[in-house]
């Protein structure tokens, strides 16, 4: 005799009855643990609570910065932008749109043809297929100066932050661009567009002309 899929799809549910039938009752199955090994147990009982709670509270924040950049930056947003920023309740929402769209064209990482002086290329950098940073740092020693280009290939970019800052109209290149800075430190962002790509420079310790200056030279 052949048992066939069929018959032990049939028998299945009949056998794990039997075999559940030999088992105790759950409210025979108690056991009293020792007090070591409760009072072993129970500050990783407190790590397993307090990791859940920490990550209802990041899926919190998650979900409420992606409401804020989904619609805090769209609600007065022009259709025809190219670049825009918006800060409401603490946060800056900003969204940058590229010329073009071609994605046939090959992506090509710029890199800063300028640099202000005593400022070297940083090993941690990135560049994969459409998306390329690059770090700058102080070589005096000064962790607080620093500055990083990021270039997206092809399409949108939207972006969240939090804090006070200034937002500015102004241009590179004679292209549409705006400057975020803030009042209280030398923290400060430009974003803009160049043909398909789309750049944003984050400058920590540098003086505006300078941001200006490595916008304007950035070389294939």
């Amino acid at each position: 005799m052949n048992i066939t899929d069929e018959m032990l799809y049939a028998a299945a549910p009949e056998a794990a009855e039997r075999w559940l039938d030999t088992l105790p009752g759950r409210e025979d199955c108690g056991h009293d643990f020792s007090l070591t090994f409760e009072a072993s147990m129970a500050p990783i009982l407190r790590r397993r609570k307090r990791r859940w709670k920490t990550l209802a509270l990041l899926a919190a924040v998650i979900a409420a910065l992606a409401a804020l950049l989904a619609f805090g930056a769209g609600a007065d947003r022009p259709d025809n932008y190219r670049v825009y920023a918006a800060q409401e309740d603490g946060m800056v929402s900003y969204s940058a749109r590229p010329k073009g769209t071609d994605l046939d064209l090959p992506f090509r990482p710029l890199t800063p043809g300028w640099t202000p002086e005593g400022f070297a290329l940083d090993e941690d950098r990135s560049t994969v297929q459409g998306h390329a940073v690059f770090t700058y740092r102080s070589r005096e020693g000064t962790e607080s100066r620093y500055f990083s280009v990021e270039q997206w290939h092809g399409q949108e970019q939207n972006g969240l932050f939090a804090g006070d800052f200034t937002l500015e109209d102004v241009e590179v290149d004679g292209e549409e661009a705006i400057l975020i800075y803030s009042p209280d430190t030398t923290l400060s962002r430009l974003l803009w567009t160049q043909g398909t790509d789309v750049f944003l420079l984050t400058a920590m310790g540098l003086e505006r002309e300078d941001l200006f200056q490595i916008a304007e030279n950035m070389k294939w």
